[in-house]
Formats: C-alpha cells, sequence, structure tokens
C-alpha cells in the first residue's frame, strides 16, 4: 500500500489556513490506529519487506500548540512523528506570514520545548534558518539556510539531523543539489501517497491536511489514489 506522509502544521482550536482543530487531529490518528496502521520514521519508507499499512505524521514549522496538543495525543497511541524547525525563530513567531491576509501570529516551540519533543521520542528536521524562499535566492545564502540547522542542533541538542523540508514547498535544481549533500531526505508540499520507486528521497510528496478535511475526506486521502492523482 502507498505510504501516507501526512502534513500538517498548527494543532489548535483556531480557524486558519494553516491549524488543524485539536478534535479531529485526535479523531485522524485515532482511526489511524483503529484500522492498525504504524508510524514509521522517513528512512524506512524503501521497505519493500513490510507488508503492514504505514504512515508518517510530520508538522511544518514547529509550533508550540503542536507540542501541547498534538504530542499527548501522539504518546497515548504511541505514534511517532517529525517537526521541522525554523531555527533562528525558535522561541518566537511565524513572521514569514505575515503579510497574508488572514494573517494569524503564532508561538513557536522553543528549546526546553523542543529538548522535551526530543526526550518523547520525536524526531525534529531543519526548514531552514529563516523560512525563506529556496528557489529566489543566490547559491551561498541557500546552502547557509540549507546546512545552518545542522550546526544549530548539534550544537543545542548533541543530535544529528538527516531530514530536510522546503519552505512554502518550493524548491530548484540547485537548491535539491545542496540537500543532497547534506541530508538523507528532503519533503515538498507537492501531493501524493508515496510509492515505491516512483519519488526519489528528495522529492518526497505529502498528504496535506487541514481544517477542511473531515474524516471522510481523511479517509479518501489516505485510503484512495485522491491525493496521487494531483501530483504535478
Amino acid at each position: 500500500m502507498p505510504i501516507p506522509i501526512l502534513m500538517y502544521h498548527s494543532i489548535n482550536t483556531e480557524k486558519n489556513n494553516v491549524s488543524l482543530n485539536i478534535d479531529n487531529f485526535r479523531k485522524q490518528m485515532f482511526f489511524l490506529k483503529k484500522n492498525n496502521f504504524q508510524t514509521i520514521n522517513l528512512n524506512q519508507i524503501n521497505n519493500k519487506n513490510s507488508n503492514k499499512k504505514n504512515f508518517i505524521i510530520t508538522f511544518d514549522d514547529g509550533y508550540e500548540d503542536v507540542y501541547l496538543n498534538a504530542l499527548p495525543i501522539l504518546k497515548e497511541l504511541n505514534f511517532s512523528a517529525i517537526c521541522y524547525f525554523v531555527t533562528n525563530f525558535i522561541g518566537k513567531y511565524n513572521f514569514w506570514d505575515e503579510n497574508k491576509s488572514n494573517y494569524k501570529k503564532m508561538k513557536l516551540m522553543n528549546l526546553t520545548q523542543i529538548k522535551s519533543w526530543i526526550h518523547e521520542g520525536m524526531q525534529v528536521g531543519a526548514h531552514t534558518s529563516n523560512h525563506i524562499d529556496l528557489s529566489n535566492c543566490e547559491y551561498n545564502q541557500k546552502k547557509n539556510e540549507i546546512i545552518e540547522p545542522i550546526f544549530f542542533f548539534k550544537k543545542n541538542f548533541s543530535i544529528d539531523i538527516e531530514n530536510f523540508s522546503y519552505p512554502f514547498g518550493k524548491f530548484d535544481s540547485q537548491t535539491t543539489n545542496i540537500v543532497k549533500d547534506y541530508y538523507k531526505t528532503a519533503v515538498t508540499t507537492q501531493r501524493s501517497r508515496y510509492k515505491f520507486n516512483k519519488f526519489n528521497f528528495y522529492n518526497i510528496p505529502r498528504v496535506p491536511i487541514n481544517n477542511s478535511t473531515n474524516l471522510l475526506k481523511f479517509w479518501f486521502k489516505i485510503y484512495t489514489p485522491y491525493e496521487d492523482i494531483k501530483f504535478r
């Protein structure tokens, strides 16, 4: 079965484009648990020998409400997840959305919360230093944005990070070539479930989940080609 790599951002009670209601998140996770899905990490997606129903949970940006609202549910169900952080804005807020008409200022996880996130068995990845459009900057800036988080997490948490998420889902061949030199995987905002031998490790599609995703739609996204046909 193709692997749904779920793309979340914020988990709270707000109504905006990046947030999912806490109750909806809980219902989705319990649905997966009831249907015998289990979480794996990104380095396991090409395991041809697995006959189990696998999925991956990803969170972009590192919102504090993921720590406060999603983590307890994940722990309850023994699920794991990865969160991609913007290292220069840890403990601050989502400045990169300020020019949007429906902007909602939201807090990002701080160092103590990230340490606890890791302690609970969750993974961390890089979402650049400043959440910029990597397809629209020169080479040296791209490289700095991509590799700085590696040094940050090594210095602050003594861990080696291996996974990357392109801000705004934007990248070009130069960006991908830099990422290949420093990471094992990179996720995009392109839509599809992951299929063995169809996608490479630096162009991994995901299944977007937001407040318009009710449980029926969630079922379609997980079990049917609903997302696969949207791949571009």
